[in-house]
């Protein structure tokens, strides 16, 4: 009983409420003198809007040509320490390789010459014995 009498009370508030925050509904006009100078009042031609369609395309590309420029550009400042990282190592690399390859060759040819000495110690020793 008494939920039948809040229920109604409540309504009438919830009523008064919303009629005290209602406002009046503003609509805005369109702006003939908007920023790409179009009369939004005025009947355009086809040739009129085939040229300002194009005018927006080749503005685009050229937005679109400067933003990969300068992504790419970016892109090439981004890696360029890691460029100049792995630069650097294939350098070490590269010396360390040479470098073994120069100790190959110096210890071939120290090889060599002391097989060529101990060899002809050997064959003067056993010539000297006989």
């Amino acid at each position: 009983m008494r939920l039948k009498a809040l229920l109604p009370a409540l309504l009438s508030l919830l009523l008064a409420t919303q009629a005290s925050y209602a406002q009046k509904r503003t609509e805005s006009q369109p702006d003939s003198g908007n920023g790409y100078g179009i009369d939004l009042a005025r009947s355009y031609t086809g040739s009129q809007v085939l040229a300002m369609i194009q005018a927006v395309e080749q503005e685009a590309e050229l937005a679109i040509d400067e933003a990969f420029s300068e992504g790419y550009k970016q892109g090439l400042l981004a890696a360029a320490p890691d460029a100049e990282y792995w630069r650097a190592k294939f350098l070490q690399e590269e010396a360390r390789t040479t470098r073994l390859k120069k100790e190959k060759w110096l210890c071939a040819f120290g090889g060599l010459g002391v097989g060529f000495i101990a060899g002809g110690g050997f064959g003067l020793t056993i010539r000297l014995q006989n």
